[in-house]
This record gives structure tokens, C-alpha cells and sequence, in this order.
């Protein structure tokens, strides 16, 4: 069975739940709470009925809006994977040029004023590479950023015909998740650039650590050299991480959009021994949903004619 037929089911059979209802109406009031338990588990009965019949609409709207979401998730994740390339390569440079040479060994014996002199030498080195880096790193964010707006805007256009929430409702979350992502991208840029300033800054100090009267030059480069090693390491592992941390908040962040656009809420649980609402009531709010249905079967049916 398709769709449409589902749907048609649904709303024949919410008119013959009213029309069970409808005789009720002719008789008196009161006589509807000489057994209230047993009308509210009759009306239960019937609504979990009508859920059943329109249980495939609501499984295409939660597919629909699903498949839009893993849509955007796909589209940005070339841009983190990238990303976390750019971090290996760049990693992998930092250490080439920043590992001091074997020439640095015959540099160190030459007494305390070449130590002096590779040590302003080599500060100037490590902002230079460490600053290239940074700058290299700001396109591969604005890029992001301008995906995400791109993406999103697309999704709202997609997603518009199987939402179930208001075109208000899907404004607000729609603006809510691009809020969301576009925060999220601007810390991770941010992160990025502080695990460089924090790389500078730690690698900048180790030199100062070599001028002691004892150390050996052979010693010295080797011992720069596991610091740079350990550093750049350091930085890998910690921009990887967050990275990461941004596609796992991608993933939740849609997991939980999906929810909200694909999701009509509940009614609220009514107490026990509460009494029936009045039968005009009741029909009044049977009948909104009819008209909802009948709008959706409609503007469905307009889709696929």
C-alpha cells in the first residue's frame, strides 16, 4: 500500500470514529461520566487505531527528514576530513624544518655567543613556521563556515515539504542549528590557532634550557630534537581531537533537529481519575486533526500528481 492510501485510510477512518461519536452528542451530558474510565479507554482505543493506519506517513516524514540530514552531514564532512589531513601535513612540516640539523652540533661548539646567536636564530624560526601555519589554516575555516550556511539553507529548502513543525517552528530550529554549527566551526578554528600559539610558545622556551656549562652539543640537538618531536606530536593529537569532537557535535546536532522537524509531540498524560473532557470538546479536537490530515493528503497528492 502506498502513502496516499494510508493517509486516505486514516481520515475515512477518523470520520467513522466520529460518527461513533456523534450519537453520544444527542443524548445528555452527564450520562458521558457515569463510567469515565470506560469512554477513556474506548477513545484509547480508537486513537491508537488511527495512529496504527497512519503509522507509514509518519515513518516517510522521519525517513524524509532523516535523509536530508545525513545530506548535510555528508557535505561538510569532506571539509573536517581536510582538515584533519591538513593537520598531519602540516604537522610533518613543522618537524622538518624545526628539528635541528646535524649542523647545529658543530654551531654549539663554537662557545657561548653562537649558542646566543642560533638561539635568536632559532625563536625567529619557530614564529615564523608556527605563524605560516596559522595563516594557512584561516581559508580551510572561512570555507567551512560559508559550507554551513550554503548547506543549511539548502536543507530548509528540503526539508520544508516533510516537516512536521509550523514553517515558524522549522524558521526557528533551522536558524537554531546554523547557530549551533556556525559557533561550533568558529571555536574549532580558534582552538586550532591556539594549539599554534601554544606550540610557539613551549618550543620558544626549550632553548634556553641548553646554554648550561655541562651540556654537550651532540646532546643538545638530540634533546631539542625529542622536544620538537614531543611538541609537534602534542599539537597533532590535541587539533585531531577537536576535530573530532566537532563531527561527533555535527552528528548530535542534526540527531537532535531530525527529532524536533520530524516529530508531532504527545498529548499529555491525563490523570487517572480525571474525568473525560466534554464531548464538544472532543470533537473539536478530532475535527482539527481531520482537517490536518486532509491538508497533508492533499498537499501530498499535489507532490506526487
Amino acid at each position: 500500500r502506498n502513502l496516499k492510501e494510508s493517509i486516505q485510510d486514516g481520515v475515512s477512518y477518523m470520520g467513522h470514529f466520529l460518527q461513533k461519536l456523534s450519537p453520544l452528542s444527542r443524548g445528555p451530558q452527564p450520562r458521558l461520566y457515569e463510567d469515565s474510565s470506560s469512554l477513556r479507554r474506548a477513545i484509547r482505543r480508537e486513537l491508537d487505531s488511527l495512529r496504527l493506519k497512519l503509522s507509514p506517513y509518519v515513518d516517510e516524514v522521519h525517513q524524509q527528514v532523516g535523509k536530508q540530514l545525513d545530506e548535510l552531514r555528508q557535505q561538510l564532512r569532506p571539509f573536517t576530513e581536510e582538515l584533519l589531513d591538513q593537520v598531519s601535513l602540516r604537522a610533518r612540516e613543522l618537524r622538518r624544518h624545526l628539528v635541528p640539523s646535524r649542523e647545529v652540533t658543530a654551531q654549539l661548539l663554537d662557545g657561548a655567543d653562537e649558542l646566543q646567536r642560533f638561539m635568536a636564530h632559532y625563536a625567529d624560526k619557530i614564529a615564523f613556521h608556527t605563524d605560516q601555519v596559522k595563516d594557512i589554516f584561516h581559508p580551510y575555516a572561512d570555507r567551512l563556515l560559508t559550507e554551513i550556511r550554503r548547506n543549511v539553507e539548502e536543507l530548509h529548502r528540503s526539508v520544508a515539504p516533510h516537516a512536521r513543525a509550523s514553517p515558524e517552528q522549522l524558521n526557528r530550529h533551522i536558524q537554531e542549528l546554523s547557530a549551533k554549527l556556525t559557533r561550533n566551526a568558529r571555536d574549532l578554528h580558534q582552538q586550532i590557532q591556539k594549539n599554534l600559539e601554544q606550540l610557539k610558545a613551549k618550543l620558544s622556551l626549550y632553548p634556553g634550557s641548553l646554554g648550561g656549562p655541562a651540556a654537550a652539543p651532540g646532546r643538545s640537538r638530540e634533546a631539542l630534537a625529542r622536544e620538537v618531536q614531543r611538541r609537534v606530536e602534542e599539537f597533532r593529537q590535541d587539533t585531531y581531537a577537536q576535530i573530532q569532537a566537532f563531527t561527533r557535535a555535527l552528528d548530535q546536532e542534526t540527531e537532535e533537529m531530525r527529532l524536533k522537524l520530524s516529530a508531532r509531540p504527545e498529548p499529555p498524560e491525563e490523570a487517572p481519575d480525571a474525568p473525560p473532557p466534554p464531548l464538544e470538546e472532543l470533537r473539536s479536537r478530532l475535527d482539527a486533526l481531520w482537517r490536518d490530515l486532509a491538508l497533508s493528503l492533499s498537499e501530498r497528492g499535489g507532490e506526487r500528481g
